[in-house]
């Protein structure tokens, strides 16, 4: 009896210290969890900034515009431009008269047959954004940041 007794007495101390390493091994992990060190990113930096598109709309106009045949046709255009800063947004807002009549010009001298395919489509958005950067539409302008021209009506009739 007296050897169980003492065997048992030692059982529970050596439990009694798995527990309280156990419990120390516990509290550092959550310290070294819980501490932000250097490696270790912030839940701010973590969390990506989440730039909103610029986007510059035109009203829409009425075009007359030949065909490849000399038939008169009319196209209805809307569109928005996409722009990379708020100053080439600022500058578009401040000479939209400019802007309009420069587009208006590129799209008199289209041809309808061209603008009836997505290809033509294409082509014509490149054409739109060359036609507003060159010449400059105010004196010691930057380059205009036109991303992309979205066409947002297009009718052929």
């Amino acid at each position: 009896m007296a050897a169980s007794k003492g065997g048992s007495r030692k059982l529970f101390w050596v439990l009694v210290i798995l527990v309280i390493l156990s419990i120390i091994a516990a509290g550092i992990s959550v310290y070294l969890t819980w501490q932000p060190g250097e490696d270790t990113p912030d839940e701010k930096n973590m969390v990506s900034e989440r730039n909103a598109p610029i986007f510059v709309k035109i009203e829409p106009f009425t075009i007359n515009i030949k065909s490849s045949r000399g038939v008169s046709h009319l196209l209805y255009i809307g569109m928005t431009f996409k722009v990379g800063t708020e100053e080439t947004r600022a500058i578009f807002e401040d000479h939209m008269p400019q802007v309009r009549s420069r587009l208006l010009m590129q799209l008199s001298s289209e041809q309808v047959d061209e603008l009836t395919s997505i290809e033509g489509k294409t082509q014509l958005a490149n054409r739109l954004i060359t036609s507003l950067q060159d010449p400059p539409l105010t004196e010691l302008q930057p380059e205009l940041a036109i991303e992309e021209v979205l066409f947002t009506e297009f009718i052929v009739q």
